[in-house]
């Protein structure tokens, strides 16, 4: 697993010197709030099915952490460096359920499944992180609001 997260880190503009990225925290570093991250402000309204607010305020809290998800789209998801903008609504891999964008957290996306050849680095599963089962549904509630706002 450390080999795996040392190549995530280089691949998303990390080196392989740089520890493995360990299970984000809010106190990981500075999260962007929900409101300058793009995601509405009636976070609670109009939410998929079993996605809370709270969730939505945990997965950002994740996201948005130092060395995490944003390493690769960004802080709040827009012009990452080696990922695609989540703030559009039109996912790459993803068909814009929460279910599929939750998918797509689960498994990752491999080299050759990369449609943007401009991002050359796969995603691993679960974002290359140690994310729980419950971290990964908060993280794909998050990413569903900034394409749903």
């Amino acid at each position: 697993m450390l080999a795996a997260g040392a190549a995530l880190l280089a691949a998303c503009g990390g080196s392989a010197a740089t520890p493995a990225a360990q299970t984000p925290s809010p106190a990981a570093g500075p999260a962007v709030h929900a409101a300058s991250a793009g995601v509405p402000a009636s976070a609670g309204a109009g939410l998929p099915s079993g996605v809370t607010a709270a969730m939505v305020a945990e997965g950002d809290s994740i996201f948005n952490a130092r060395r995490s998800c944003n390493r690769c789209h960004g802080l709040g998801g827009t012009n990452g460096r080696n990922g695609p903008d989540l703030t559009t609504g039109n996912y790459e891999h993803a068909n814009g359920s929460f279910a599929s964008i939750l998918q797509v957290i689960n498994e990752g996306v491999s080299r050759d499944q990369i449609k943007d050849k401009s991002h050359r680095f796969p995603m691993g599963p679960r974002g290359g992180l140690d994310l729980t089962d419950e971290q990964v549904k908060e993280v794909a509630a998050y990413v569903w609001t900034l394409g749903h706002h």
